[in-house]
């Protein structure tokens, strides 16, 4: 028969060279490259943090500007005449809010940043302005999302901390203008609200910044960033409030990126991306960095494709090396194995074979060939005279299966009541012993029914009370189901023996043994238990452990039953043991029901 090539010790070789190569080589190449990228990887995060830390300046600055506009106009002379005069004066109130209007487009003229400008009171006043118009609503109309979010709650009672300035982002021009047209364009706020107060008197003010201008201090082209890489802000809720893309504002950025040191700077790597996380002091927003891997590794292109180059010229030279090499070296074995194949085949004389001087193991193996060849006519005479051998000693096991200790004992027991009583008793107990030795030499089964063993167990009790006497009492009491069930033969006797011979108790008083029997479903559940002196716990812990892994102990019966009936009935069965000092042994035999008249027929 050809082997495949698959097979063949060539072909594999041939493999297990190249692999190998292959796997070293390509390990030191991933290594090095594992290298390089932690590196770029390092480098990128350094050079991110140095120029966020120059935008979080530029932020910073920024917002500071934006505050000390706020105030500006907190102390303009328009706006406090509104907040003090206005109530005590009404009949100037419409001069007190043309003038404040004068002002404010002072400011949206000097800071081209800033979109609009809205007041508001606690009596539901809201003066605004942004650039385009000049609106005023009274306390009946709707003041918008933005007041009813962070304004309103201050004038029904609750508690808000808004001391000095609070940003908030993610609001549109249509948040703070809901009573006047829509406009066509959404502008995008980044909004500065102070809390000014005097006395009983509160009033807002908020300063709406254009969000692009906002974005265009941290994602410039300056920045140095590349077409794929992304820079936005986020809110403490994880809240986008400021993004390039107008698509993803309002959105809570996905994925646990939260850190314990929320003031420190971390990265990590996150869907094929390596992710920067700046703190900001402003609000506590964070901005945030990602660029993909790809870009970073963009230097490490060049390194894959000469270790590419490198892997196929390698390749190349190992196969063409490895080919003379490994031919020279498994000749030898081919030319063992075609010997083989024709000894398989009847030829016994087989011609020495060459190679055998070569001081390896497979020169070893062609020597060993050689000899094993020259003595296989004499092998094949010895195997035969074993296996005769073998077949005796079979026989002579079946024979000898008989406990020698039993056999022992019983005879001793016939000869001494030989002597003392008389061959009426001689005679019972050599029936008794017939009747034991019988069913170890009738039929091939390693079963037969439980009725079948209680007998055994009754002519096994008839011998041992002529060897103890009145000092044990054997009781047999099985439920009357259970007779019909299948059980492995003998299983019992061993069981019964063993509190025979180690159930002691005290002079003058007998010893009870009592086997008995019920069913429980699918289960037989068989028990022998004795009133003897039992066991102490350490010892009933040792003997357990013996019986479960099949040691040889002085209770060897309990060993050898159990191993019987996991090996014929399987690994879920065999036996249980407990025993107390004072309170006897109680040995309890799980077995499979097994109809035993089915099983017969």
């Amino acid at each position: 028969m050809k082997i495949p090539f698959y097979r063949s010790v060539f072909w594999r070789m041939m493999a297990a060279v190249s692999f190998s190569f292959l796997a070293i080589l390509s390990g030191s190449f991933l290594f090095l490259y594992a290298n390089v990228s932690d590196s770029l990887k390092e480098r990128t995060d350094a050079e991110k943090i140095q120029s966020f830390h120059q935008l979080g300046y530029n932020i910073d600055t920024f917002c500071q500007d934006v505050e000390r506009l706020t105030e500006r106009l907190i102390s303009e002379t328009a706006l406090t005449d509104m907040v003090y005069v206005g109530k005590e004066s009404p009949g100037t109130e419409y001069s007190m809010r043309a003038a404040y209007f004068r002002e404010l487009g002072q400011i949206l003229t000097q800071y081209q940043y800033v979109e609009s400008i809205c007041f508001y009171n606690a009596e539901g006043l809201v003066l605004s302005m942004d650039g385009r118009q000049n609106t005023i609503q009274g306390k009946e109309q709707d003041k918008g999302i933005f007041y009813e979010e962070k304004l309103e709650p201050f004038c029904s009672g609750e508690k808000y901390d808004y001391g000095g300035v609070k940003w908030f982002g993610g609001y549109t021009n249509n948040d703070f203008f809901p009573a006047l047209s829509k406009y066509d364009e959404t502008v995008y706020y980044m909004s500065a609200c102070r809390r000014m107060y005097w006395g009983a008197f509160q009033a807002w003010v908020v300063v709406n910044v254009n969000l692009d201008y906002f974005t265009d201090i941290y994602n410039s082209d300056g920045k140095g960033g590349v077409p794929e890489e992304q820079t936005y802000i986020v809110d403490a809720q994880g809240r986008i409030i400021s993004h390039p893309l107008r698509e993803a504002l309002g959105r809570t950025r996905p994925g646990d990126w939260r850190r314990e040191e929320a003031d420190a700077i971390y990265s990590f790597e996150e869907n094929g991306c390596q992710v920067l996380c700046y703190p900001l002091t402003v609000a506590g927003w964070t901005m945030i960095d990602e660029m993909p891997l790809e870009a970073i590794l963009e230097d490490a292109k060049d390194m894959r494709i000469t270790f590419l180059a490198t892997i196929a010229v390698a390749v190349c030279l190992v196969v063409f090396f490895s080919v003379f090499w490994v031919n020279r070296l498994v000749q030898p074995l081919r030319a063992t194995t075609e010997a083989l194949r024709r000894m398989e085949g009847g030829e016994l004389e087989i011609a020495p074979l060459k190679g055998g001087e070569s001081r390896d193991e497979i020169g070893l193996l062609v020597r060993q060939f050689n000899r094993m060849s020259g003595r296989i006519e004499g092998l094949v005479e010895e195997n035969a005279a074993m296996e005769k051998k073998k077949r005796e000693m079979e026989i002579q096991s079946l024979k000898s299966q008989l406990n020698p200790h039993f056999l022992y004992n019983t005879l001793n027991t016939v000869k001494w009541m030989a002597v003392l009583k008389g061959e009426e008793d001689m005679v019972d107990c050599l029936d008794a012993l017939g009747d034991i030795l019988r069913p170890m030499y009738r039929g091939s089964s390693p079963f037969w029914s439980f009725a079948e063993e209680m007998d055994y167990i009754e002519d096994y009790g008839r011998v041992m009370r002529h060897r103890y006497g009145d000092q044990v009492c054997l009781v047999l009491e099985p439920e009357e189901e259970t007779l019909e069930a299948g059980v492995p033969k003998f299983v019992l006797q061993p069981l019964v023996e063993n509190a025979f011979l180690y159930g002691r108790k005290e002079e003058g008083t007998a010893l009870e043994i009592r086997v008995t029997s019920r069913r429980e479903d699918d289960i037989l559940l068989l028990q022998v238990t004795d009133d003897g002196d039992g066991i102490g716990r350490e010892a009933l812990e040792a003997l357990r452990e013996n019986v479960r892994m099949g040691k040889k102990t002085a209770h060897i019966g309990l060993s050898n039953v159990n191993d019987r009936i996991r090996l014929l009935c399987g690994e879920g069965y065999g036996l249980t043991i407990d025993s107390a000092p004072d309170r006897g042994f109680v040995v309890l035999v799980h077995l499979p029901y097994r109809d035993w008249e089915n099983e017969k027929s």
